[in-house]
C-alpha cells in the first residue's frame, strides 16, 4: 500500500472525489498552517492538516483512516489499527499494531486540539481562503456546520468510505 504525498495545490485540482473541497489558512501559535477540507458526495470529510496529520471520516462522522507521524492508521470494527512502513534494502513492509487505550487517547486528545484550533478560526472567521472547488459553493460553511456537530471521536467499522 502506497503513500502518496500530495501537495494543498494537487489536492485542490486533483482530489476530484472530493466536492466541494476547500484549501485556506489560519493562524496558529506556530504560524499560519495550511487546512484542506473537502467532502465526498455522500458527506463523508477528509481533512488535511498540512500534510500531518490527516483525518478521514465516514457520512455518520466516524473515524475511518488517519495519517500521523508517518502511521497509516486505520479503523477496524471499532478499533484503531496503526501501521508503520519498515524499509530495506529490498522491499518495504508494514508493521501493523492494535493501539492501545492510552495510545487511542493520545490520538483522539490531538485531534481533539486540532479540531478546536479550527473551530475557533472558523467561529471568528480568523482564516484566509486560498482555493476552493466548485467556487460558487460555500464550502467553509459545509465545514463550520460538520465541525459544529462534531461531538467526539468514534472509530468506524471499517477504513472504506462506505
Amino acid at each position: 500500500m502506497a503513500r502518496e504525498i500530495h501537495e494543498r495545490e494537487d489536492l485542490l485540482r486533483d482530489a476530484k472525489a472530493l466536492s466541494p473541497r476547500v484549501q485556506f489558512e489560519i493562524e496558529t501559535s506556530m504560524g499560519k498552517e495550511t487546512i484542506f477540507a473537502g467532502f465526498r458526495l455522500n458527506g463523508a470529510l477528509s481533512l488535511y492538516f498540512e500534510s500531518d496529520p490527516v483525518y478521514h471520516f465516514n457520512s455518520s462522522h466516524q473515524l475511518r483512516r488517519a495519517y500521523v507521524e508517518d502511521r497509516i492508521i486505520k479503523a477496524e470494527t471499532g478499533r484503531l489499527i496503526a501501521m508503520t512502513r519498515k524499509q530495506s534494502q529490498v522491499s518495504s513492509e508494514l508493521i501493523r499494531h492494535e493501539m492501545s487505550d492510552a495510545e487511542k487517547y493520545c490520538f483522539c486528545q490531538t485531534f481533539d486540539a486540532h479540531l478546536e484550533q479550527l473551530r475557533e478560526a472558523l467561529q471568528e472567521k480568523k482564516y484566509t481562503v486560498t482555493g476552493q472547488v466548485p467556487e460558487d459553493v460555500d464550502a467553509i460553511n459545509r465545514l463550520q456546520s460538520w465541525v459544529e456537530e462534531f461531538i467526539e471521536v468514534t472509530i468506524a467499522d471499517s477504513p472504506r468510505v462506505g
